[in-house]
């Protein structure tokens, strides 16, 4: 259980409190933590305030706990990158970079709190670093790294790649109303996902990959 996390309840108590988490990670990915307030929260998840404070203490409990129902999302990610454990390091950072854009596509409140706190710092930033997203972009970092070693990928700082990763990956989707918009483009279509998510993996990856023929002719196109 998360620190200062209320007790587990099951049951129709238990149905509202994940009523109530969902409703919070919603607003608090479109809104911010200091412009969500708890009536807002209260009133999208259909509950009274009463209900909602019997449930949480206050926003920041209600914060980490809403932050909590992502940490499913990234154990999944996990589960599924196991599978390719034994390919080697570029094959293995290539799935995890694939993964990750689909996962921003299907939990784009994720790619928004990454974003806002990225760019706040402080407290909250700290929090998710340390029970949510730090452990998977150190794997992403040592996958880059282990590419970098066996001669893969030019040498470049990984941890850039990462947060370059997350920059793009939520971008296409936070600008989902831009994009209809301004270019009369759906990007809830399947083939414009697939295609945000390969231009994705082309522009990151396209340039730092070692082919065979540069290796053997000294870095030489």
């Amino acid at each position: 259980m998360a620190d200062g996390a209320g007790p587990i309840i099951s049951g129709k108590g238990g149905r509202t409190a994940a009523r109530i988490r969902q409703a919070a990670l919603e607003l608090f990915s479109r809104l911010g933590f200091e412009r969500t307030t708890m009536g807002e929260i209260a009133a999208a998840a259909g509950v009274s305030q009463p209900t909602l404070h019997y449930h949480f203490a206050d926003k920041a409990q209600l914060w980490r706990e809403a932050m909590l129902e992502l940490g499913a999302v990234i154990a999944e990610e996990e589960r599924l990158l196991g599978a390719a454990a034994d390919a080697g390091p570029l094959a293995q950072l290539r799935m995890a970079m694939r993964l990750f854009l689909q996962i921003s596509w299907k939990h784009p409140a994720l790619g928004r709190i990454v974003a806002l706190e990225g760019m706040a710092g402080g407290e909250r930033l700290d929090w998710l670093v340390d029970n949510l997203i730090g452990a998977r972009n150190r794997r992403l970092v040592g996958l880059a790294r282990g590419a970098i070693a066996a001669g893969d990928l030019k040498p470049f700082p990984p941890e850039q790649l990462v947060v370059t990763l997350q920059t793009a990956g939520a971008g296409l989707v936070n600008m989902t109303p831009l994009m209809a918009a301004n270019f009369g483009v759906d990007t809830a279509r399947a083939d414009q996902r697939q295609a945000h998510e390969q231009l994705i993996l082309d522009a990151l990856l396209g340039g730092l990959i070692i082919s065979r023929q540069q290796d053997k002719s000294g870095g030489q196109p």
